[in-house]
Formats: structure tokens, sequence, C-alpha cells
């Protein structure tokens, strides 16, 4: 209907001014476009009180402070954060370029629905690709994989007496199996790092009624991994391309994803956190344990934070994320309300820009704050003054890069896109209304000359 009544009119229009239409229709509908807002929308986090878990446990490992607690030393299910340990273990007994095989037994003591690697029996697979598969997608076949090499390394390094009878007196009729024997082994440690309310049965935090811990002793094995400069590059690792073996042929045959939310996208934590960096962790989750992280933070004012969030419900699982992001705020809160000054610049962001809000993206500084190492000088010149001290009172002072940084301010284009877009359409639209102008002068001067030309016309 509507294209019939605008027939008429359009055909009384001449061909340059329809052009002219069009064109001013064309910019007005880009214009339009330009302004749909299809950005990621700031998360709205809970309250404290509004965080469902069984408990929770930040430590300012920095000062030896506990920052902010609930029930953390009730007795919890730690799912996959077992595996905090099992690296630690790792990392303590194993060459990370050795190159192990994958045995049946590890395989068989896997469960159908539980997260892999992606790893098959025969393979033979460097033990650092098991740290990314084990703690990146959790893998369980990479934990009882890593666990019997554990056991084979302590054996060797502990060789024992041999037995020729058991306790009371009978000939044992085979020996243990390795992961069998590395129960013994991690609950050594366990007993060695002091920790009284913590029992492990597996590596992989498979659920069993005498598997347990608590969120408090869960910061102190973190703690311990953290020992291990590996366990930091690892948990800081979006995605991980496995390398080649004998079984799957081919760089890149799969893709390890980081389970770490907060860690691809530290924006949710909101623009006035006072976390600067997150560093990376480890998740866990099984239908009894329900869901639940371990995460080290820096924050402003340069403390490192360990934060453990234990027994979110299951049916809560997809709340991981935001509740974790609450717990870990309100310790940030209570650590810089300890030393409220600011010693690490930037935000989050400026150490894992990813798919922020617009207004919550990095503020210009870059830079590791896990690892303040210094680039080594050229032959003959001496490190400033300024350098020095700075890592000397700071040592978590980011690397401020100069790339593509000539010292001066950012233009008002390049700080406001969105006026930037406004200001092109309405010029454009100007020209356009100044060419439709012109073209319609010319059409009135043209069509004065024929009528001098002709005389008075005819009705």
């Amino acid at each position: 209907m509507m294209n019939h009544l605008l027939r008429p009119t359009m055909a009384r229009i001449s061909p340059c001014k329809r052009i002219v239409l069009c064109a001013i229709a064309t910019v007005l509908l880009i214009g339009n476009t330009a302004f749909a807002d299809v950005s990621q929308p700031p998360v709205q986090l809970p309250t404290l009180e509004e965080v469902n878990c069984a408990s929770y446990y930040c430590y300012d490992r920095t000062t030896d402070t506990e920052l902010i607690a609930k029930e953390p030393d009730a007795r919890i299910y730690p799912a996959s954060m077992t595996k905090i340990l099992t690296i630690s273990l790792a990392m303590e007994y194993l060459d990370p370029n050795a190159i192990v095989t994958v045995s049946q037994t590890a395989m068989d003591a896997t469960t159908p629905n539980s997260t892999l690697m992606g790893l098959v029996v025969g393979e033979e697979v460097l033990v650092s690709e098991l740290y990314y598969g084990l703690l990146l997608p959790s893998g369980n076949d990479a934990a009882n994989v890593l666990a019997e090499e554990i056991t084979k390394a302590y054996n060797i390094a502990h060789p024992a007496e041999p037995t020729t009878t058991t306790e009371d007196g009978t000939t044992p009729t085979e020996e243990p199996s390795l992961l069998s024997q590395y129960t013994a082994i991690v609950n050594a440690k366990i007993a060695e790092l002091g920790l009284t309310n913590t029992h492990f049965v597996n590596p992989n935090g498979l659920h069993n009624d005498e598997h347990y811990t608590t969120a408090r002793e869960l910061a102190q094995m973190f703690d311990y991994a953290l020992s291990f400069p590996d366990f930091r590059t690892v948990i800081n690792t979006p995605s991980h391309a496995y390398k080649a073996t004998n079984k799957h042929t081919f760089d890149g045959w799969a893709i390890a994803r980081n389970t770490n939310f907060l860690l691809n996208d530290p924006w949710i934590l909101g623009a006035d956190t006072n976390v600067a960096q997150v560093v990376g962790g480890k998740t866990g989750t099984t239908i009894v344990a329900g869901t639940g992280m371990t995460l080290l933070t820096v924050n402003k004012n340069g403390d490192e934070v360990i934060t453990v969030v234990c027994g979110i419900p299951y049916e809560l699982a997809s709340h991981q994320t935001t509740y974790v992001a609450t717990v870990v705020n309100a310790g940030a809160d209570a650590c810089f309300a300890n030393d409220p000054n600011v010693r690490v610049s930037g935000n989050v962001m400026d150490y894992r820009p990813y798919n922020a809000p617009e207004g919550m993206g990095p503020e210009g500084i870059s830079g590791d704050v896990t690892q303040p190492t210094q680039t080594p000088s050229d032959p003959g010149t001496e490190p400033s003054a300024t350098t020095e001290e700075t890592k000397a009172t700071n040592p978590y002072a980011p690397i401020i890069s100069s790339e593509n940084d000539d010292g001066k301010e950012p233009s008002f284009f390049t700080q406001h896109p969105v006026w930037t877009t406004i200001l092109a359409v309405i010029g454009v639209v100007i020209v356009g209304l100044i060419l439709f102008t012109i073209v319609t002068a010319i059409q009135a001067q043209r069509r004065k000359k024929r009528r001098n030309k002709n005389g008075i016309k005819r009705i």
C-alpha cells in the first residue's frame, strides 16, 4: 500500500534528485545501524550475603593474613580442585620435558562422564603437555597418568625394603597398583604440609566419601603449588594447543580451554574492583561436591590473594563465576583496607583485555605483574636508577610498553568513538542536503530557461 501511494510522488522527482535522496537515506540507515547496541553489558554481581556456598576463604599470602571467611574449616569435597596437589607432586618429582606412555590402568581408572584431556592407551606424551591437560580442561586421564609417573619417580627416590609378608602375617598375592601407591604418597605430602582435615584417595577428585578437605587447607595446597613457577604459567593460560604425539600425529590435535572464566573475562569483577590482575586458578565440579574455585589474584596494593569458594550447589553451578567474583571482590576490599596504597597501576583489563563492556577496557598500562623480569640492557649500558628503585619498592610494577606511544595525548576522536560516528553521519547528511539544494537550483534554472525560450505554454 505504501509503495503504491509513493509511486506517483517519486515519478515527479527528477533522476538527479532521486539519486541524492537515496544517498541521504543510505547514510541515515548506516548511521542508525552504527548505534545498534550489541556490546557486552556489565554484569550485576550478587551481594556477599547472596552467595550460596558451603564455605569460602580469602588469604593474603603476602602478609600471611586471613581476610574474610565463611566456615573455612568445614569438611567439603574438593572435586577437581584435588588436581592442585596432583600437579604440585608432578612438578616436584617429574621432568616436564620427559616423555611418558599412557597405560591401560590409567585409562581404566577414568569414568565415561568425566572430563578428559583426550589421551589413548599407548600414547607417548610430554609431561608438560599433561600439565595443561590436567588443569585447563581438568582431564582425569591426565591426572591418572601423572599419578602413575609420580609413583614411579617416588619409588626410585625412596626405595622401600622388600616385604614378604603383610601385617597380618600372610604373603601378599600381588603388588599394589601404581594408583593405589599414589594414595599413600599424596597423603604423606598432606601430612608434610600440616593439613589435618584433608584425606585424598585419588589424583583426580572423582567423588569418594573418604576424599575430603576444607577451604582453608585448599588455600594451603594452592600456596604450596605456587612455589613452582610453572604452576603460575599453566593456570594463567586461557587455552593451549596440544603438540603432536605418536597417536595424534599433528600439532593442535585438540585445543584445551581453561574452565576459569574469570581469567578470560576479568571485567566481570567490575570497574571499581580492587583487583589488579586475575592470575588464574582451578575449578572443581561434581554432583555431590557442587562446584567451586581456588583462585590467585593480585591486589592494587600489590598483595597476592588466594580465594577459595567451595560447595556451590550443583543446581546453581551456572552461578560459579559471579559467586566467586563477589567473594574475590570482598577479599580484595578487605586486603586494600589493611593497606590502602596503590602500587599496581591500571586495572584487570590491562593484563587480560578480553570482551569487556564499553567503558571497562584497559587503562593503558601493559605488562605482567606476576613475572616482573627486567629486559636485559644493551651491552655497555647500565639500567636506570629509576627502574631499579621501582623494582625494589614495588616488585609488581607493570612494565609499561613504549610501542606505538609517541607521548602525545590521544585525540578527541580516539577517545570518543561514538561521538566520532555521530559527527561523521551529521557531516555526510549536511553534504547530502547541500548537494540536494544545488541540484534543485540547477533544475529550477533549467525550467526557467525553457519557459523563456518557448514562451507561455498552452493549456
